[in-house]
């Protein structure tokens, strides 16, 4: 058995959406301190795990992010991290991907991986796999607005599962990290 984790983390709004309606990610309020934070935690993953969606909308931006030295040093980051897509219908992803399309092979990669896995957004992918009871930890990163309609963060979760904080913190001054373990 290995010592890998599976970790959700995802931004959410205060009523728990990871999206406002259509998808958009404009309420999302990630700032220099934030941003360091995903920078310092995010290199020490063993891969990013998404699902069709989050991949294509971080596939669209972070390989040729500019700006902030720290939005440059993720692109670098997020180019080469190992990353597994769930997806029915891609066929093939560029980046450091490999598609897969059973929750099934997660459990090889969780094993073989050097680190921790780190679910990314992908609200229906998180659910999937919260319902099999494969996640060990969330980190969810709260920012102050509610959006009112869009994905949650467990939209769909079949059955009460009771959680643990183990921690929180402010970043910036207006997003709440808040980790929880099962």
């Amino acid at each position: 058995m290995t010592n890998n984790k599976i970790v959700v983390s995802v931004q959410a709004s205060l009523d728990g959406r990871v999206a406002a309606e259509g998808g958009a990610l404009d309420w999302m309020q990630v700032k220099d301190e934030l941003h360091a934070h995903f920078v310092d935690v995010h290199r020490t993953a063993g891969m990013f795990v998404y699902g069709r969606n989050t991949y294509d909308g971080m596939a669209g931006y972070w390989p040729t992010a500019e700006g902030a030295p720290f939005l440059v040093e993720y692109g670098k980051v997020w180019t080469e991290m190992p990353k597994l897509v769930f997806s029915r219908t891609l066929e093939s992803a560029d980046w450091n991907t490999t598609v897969v399309r059973e929750l099934d092979a997660l459990e090889e990669y969780r094993r073989t991986a050097d680190g921790d896995l780190y679910v990314i957004g992908s609200p229906q992918l998180v659910t999937a796999l919260a319902d099999r009871d494969l996640v060990d930890a969330y980190e969810i990163y709260v920012h102050p607005v509610a959006l009112g309609h869009g994905p949650s963060i467990l939209e769909g979760l079949s059955s009460r599962q009771g959680l643990t904080l183990t921690g929180a913190r402010t970043f910036d001054g207006n997003v709440v990290k808040l980790d929880y373990c099962r």
